[in-house]
């Protein structure tokens, strides 16, 4: 692994108005799956892809080292489009970083929090820590009128993230800064049930860490059986009432069973349940 190191590109470091860069490779396998690339300002389509045989690592790298030199031009939107074009194609940890460090110069505070945050998931040396964190907290300086950081958690760990609608870019458990009012916070991953919970907050009364609990997600539809007159209706050995049942059953195949009656035998049918309404009629059945 190679050394990393905070590069300035400006005078001034105390209020983070400079641009800021970390140099060096330094890849944490953990962050691949977390990223998904934010957008704040359009992306161009110039040289930001692997080039034939290009390994996505490399390609990653030398787009990364481009955006590094567009920062110390002063171009930082280029340099923005460099950094977020490299972490599509590898999770470099010093381009989330300086994703972070644009979006803070072009004075896009709420968007470069969670690139920030991140960061310090990186076994980062104690001076990188303190200048990450001071960045950090030069966007709550700014920021602290109208936003407050709050952790959100959820079982199973790894959920998506979005904040009144908008997806933010890496999961579950992280800081997240929240505007004061009401916030809507929404989890999904694959297999559970989305959960949103929903923040009413202020100043004098602001939001509480959360944790959210994900159900999983068995995808259902809804079922109506009718049996012969006077039937019991059993579905999958279960009673469910008499002659017209409805109920929600999960789709895939199930057996319905029609008890006995003073005309009829009893029977079962196998069904099978798809997404949408269903009606399975065996009314008229005479046998």
């Amino acid at each position: 692994m190679r050394n990393m190191h905070i590069q300035w590109n400006s005078t001034d470091k105390r209020t983070g108005t400079g641009a800021m860069v970390l140099c060096g490779l330094l890849v944490l396998g953990g962050l691949a799956a977390a990223f998904a690339p934010a957008t704040a300002l359009a992306q161009t389509n110039t040289g930001n892809e692997a080039r034939p045989d290009e390994p996505p690592d490399r390609a990653a790298e030398r787009i990364n080292e481009e955006g590094k030199k567009l920062v110390a031009a002063g171009k930082y939107e280029e340099a923005l489009d460099k950094f977020r074009a490299s972490l599509k194609l590898f999770p470099l940890s010093n381009a989330i970083f300086n994703v972070g460090s644009m979006l803070y110069t072009l004075h896009i505070y709420d968007e470069s929090h969670p690139y920030l945050e991140q960061t310090l998931r990186a076994p980062l040396d104690p001076r990188q820590r303190e200048i990450v964190i001071n960045h950090l907290e030069n966007v709550s300086t700014q920021l602290k009128m109208s936003h407050t950081v709050i952790l959100v958690e959820s079982n199973p760990p790894g959920a998506t993230i979005s904040l009144n609608g908008k997806e933010l870019p890496f999961p579950t458990p992280m800081r997240v800064l929240v505007p004061y009012g009401e916030t809507d916070i929404t989890l999904s991953t694959p297999g559970f049930k989305p959960e949103t919970v929903v923040l009413h907050s202020t100043r004098a009364d602001p939001p509480k860490d959360q944790r959210i609990h994900l159900a999983r997600d068995e995808p259902d539809a809804a079922v109506s059986v009718r049996c012969p007159s006077g039937s019991d209706v059993f579905v999958d050995g279960q009673m469910f009432g008499f002659e017209l049942v409805r109920m929600r059953l999960l789709l895939g195949p199930h057996v319905v069973r029609c008890g006995k009656t003073e005309k009829t035998a009893a029977f079962e049918r196998a069904v099978q349940v798809r997404a949408g309404p269903n009606a399975f009629e065996f009314g008229n059945v005479t046998k």
